[in-house]
């Protein structure tokens, strides 16, 4: 059955399926009841440190959700649901629930991929961009907790991550030499070719 274009129908379906709920789960139900709501095919997607938490089953806590959508399809739905402008955040408290739309548009060559979570879909961008995001902010941010959080990414996923993707990745957003020395750091890991070296046959 399609979902309701009533504000209210969000509300109770959310508090349906997150009451109750481990935090962890709480912040990825709320993306994937939001996204059955949204309005005219739009979608709100998974960004940031929840989507970490999410990646590292939990090695990583984050207390917000963010989101990159459209603000006006948003928003109604989480007013709807009892959510409270806080400055730059919305702020649920009964369901422990803290939302950041960060913007409206993904990074240029950011690609989208969909979690399925218990019958929802959540749109998040994909594993590499995860990565690269958290790289952005360790070096040009001076960020050591995400310097931190893509240390983590890239040892929980070392084996299932795109290499070649993640080095263009890497290399358009200007952060492949960070990203070199860290998977040189990780015991183990196998670092990336710098761009131009070749493997011996």
């Amino acid at each position: 059955m399609a979902p309701s274009r009533d504000p209210s129908a969000f509300a109770e379906e959310l508090e349906a399926r997150v009451r109750g709920r481990s935090k962890e789960d709480t912040r990825i139900l709320l993306v994937g009841v939001l996204n059955r709501h949204m309005p005219g095919g739009r979608r709100a997607v998974l960004v940031g440190g929840a989507l970490v938490e999410f990646l590292t089953d939990g090695a990583h806590v984050t207390g917000d959700v963010d989101l990159i959508g459209d603000p006006d399809s948003i928003l109604p739905l989480l007013a709807a649901a009892g959510f409270e402008r806080e400055g730059r955040v919305y702020v649920q408290p009964d369901l422990g629930l803290v939302v950041d739309i960060a913007g409206d548009t993904l990074r240029r060559g950011e690609t989208v991929t969909i979690i399925e979570f218990e019958g929802y879909r959540v749109p998040a961008v994909t594993l590499e961009d995860a990565i690269v995001d958290r790289l952005l902010a360790a070096k040009f941010w001076r960020s050591t907790t995400d310097r931190e959080q893509a240390v983590l990414l890239l040892r929980a996923h070392r084996d299932d991550v795109d290499r070649a993707v993640l080095r263009g990745k890497a290399r358009a957003n200007e952060v492949g030499d960070l990203l070199l020395r860290l998977t040189r750091e990780m015991p183990g890991a196998r670092a990336p070719r710098p761009p131009g070296r070749r493997r011996k046959a």
